[in-house]
Order: structure tokens, then sequence, then C-alpha cells
């Protein structure tokens, strides 16, 4: 019985706080250099948003979501730039730690610039650079 009633006060309340939640975002800037497309395909297990391509400072693309519970949510992308798309990263743009309650209002900010790629988790603080390219 104890079981029973456990169970649904957690539905209730990630019911609740989903719907309560502010959603999580994924912004995806290109700071290359200009002239330079940045050639990005962003899925997770629910969704697949295809090869998109951004320009040189052009507005950030943004993917917007709600945590899943119980499943984990996970946004992969791959960046790929230069004259022939020759340089590549597989990046793990989010990922929702194991929990019973969703995160709310989560950022992740990626930038593609030339010499690597940059994360923040805030806007007002600076990126820094987690990823060198891999020459394909």
């Amino acid at each position: 019985m104890n079981h029973s009633i456990l169970l649904m006060l957690v539905t209730i309340t990630c019911f609740g706080l989903n719907q309560a939640c502010q959603k999580n975002r994924v912004e995806i800037l290109n700071q290359l250099e200009p002239g330079r497309i940045l050639e990005y395909h962003c899925r997770s297990k629910d969704d697949d948003l295809g090869v998109r391509r951004l320009n040189f400072n052009a507005t950030p693309f943004t993917i917007t979501f709600h945590d899943e519970i119980p499943n984990l949510t996970k946004w992969e992308c791959i960046f790929r730039q230069g004259p022939a798309m020759e340089y590549s990263f597989d990046i793990e743009a989010y990922k929702a730690g194991p929990r019973l309650i969703p995160r709310c209002g989560q950022l992740r900010v990626w930038a593609a610039r030339i010499d690597g790629i940059y994360f923040a988790r805030k806007y007002n603080t600076p990126l820094v650079r987690v990823l060198s390219w891999n020459k394909n």
C-alpha cells in the first residue's frame, strides 16, 4: 500500500512540475568566420531534426524541450565545417541525469569556432573551449 501511495505522489509531482516547468534549451552558434558555414545534425531518441546549415553569426539555432521522466532526455549533434566539411565532432549537446523530478530551464550553449567547439551553461558566463575539431 505504501508503494502505491509513493508511486501516485511521484506521478502527480512529475506531471505537475512538467506542466509548470520552463523548457530546457540547447543553442547552437556559428562563430567560425565570415563565409564559413556550420553544418549540424541533431537528434534525440524521439526526434531527428535532419541536417541543417547555419551561416556565420546568424541567429542561433535553438532546440527547446522538457525532460522526459523516467526516460533520460539526451540530444546529440554532429557539427561539421570546412570547405569540404572535413572537420567534425559528434557532441552530446544535452543529457539529463537520472532523476525522478525533471530539470527545468536548463541551458546548453554550443559555439563552433575555427579553433574548436566552445560551451557554456549560462548566458552571462564566457564560452569555454571544450573540444577540438576532428579532421576526416
